[in-house]
């Protein structure tokens, strides 16, 4: 079976839905933004196989395409409950948390592990050093919880080239920040990614402005 087919796939699931390969013919769905697809495939796919990491890990992702930030949430720490140096899953996860206004306290513990498991990450820098630089100017003040408005304000302007990733692009998306995910698909299109799924978003986004 030809595993870039996608009608060869979509043929085999329906015959197959217990098959361990689920995770290829939603991952084919979700690069096409087709999140309906992509989720499904995978929710069927996970009642045979619980504990498929690529499994949780994509309909995460798909969930994200959707908007639905507080389950893509779920499955990202579902994720790294079960391999805690994921490194997709640890540095997408604080991005999505900041979207939903997570405490202080968990964002700083999910930034932690993404700089940890990504050192050279922009945001896990720029989030704990502003962190830092605040609790020597209020050292013992209650820490707030930020808005979802404030959430967005702290997204940099100027993202790099490394930190561009379709992840980025679904949450910016979630949080109808179309513009800005127009960019980071300009970054990913310098970079070479995948040019056939980058036109996919940017069609998806242009249809909604």
């Amino acid at each position: 079976m030809n595993l870039t087919n996608l009608t060869e796939l979509e043929l085999y699931f329906a015959n197959h839905f217990d098959t361990v390969l689920f995770p290829v013919l939603a991952e084919i769905y979700q690069r096409k933004s087709d999140y309906k697809r992509a989720k499904r495939v995978c929710e069927i796919g996970l009642e045979h196989h619980p504990n498929s990491i690529d499994g949780q890990f994509i309909l995460s992702q798909a969930e994200l395409g959707l908007g639905n930030l507080a389950d893509a949430e779920k499955w990202m720490k579902r994720v790294l409950t079960q391999i805690p140096d994921h490194t997709s899953a640890a540095t997408s996860l604080p991005m999505v948390q900041e979207q939903l206004g997570r405490s202080t306290r968990t964002l700083t513990i999910s930034w932690n592990r993404a700089q940890r498991v990504d050192p050279g990450n922009k945001f896990a820098k720029d989030y704990l050093s502003t962190k830092k630089g605040n609790l020597k100017k209020k050292e013992g003040s209650k820490p707030k919880i930020p808005s979802k408005k404030s959430s967005e304000k702290q997204l940099p302007t100027d993202i790099s080239s490394r930190l561009a990733t379709f992840t980025l692009v679904n949450v910016l998306k979630a949080q109808g920040l179309y513009h800005k995910a127009l960019d980071v698909l300009d970054i990913l299109a310098d970079k070479g990614a995948d040019q056939k799924r980058i036109e996919s978003e940017r069609e998806t986004i242009k249809a909604e402005l």
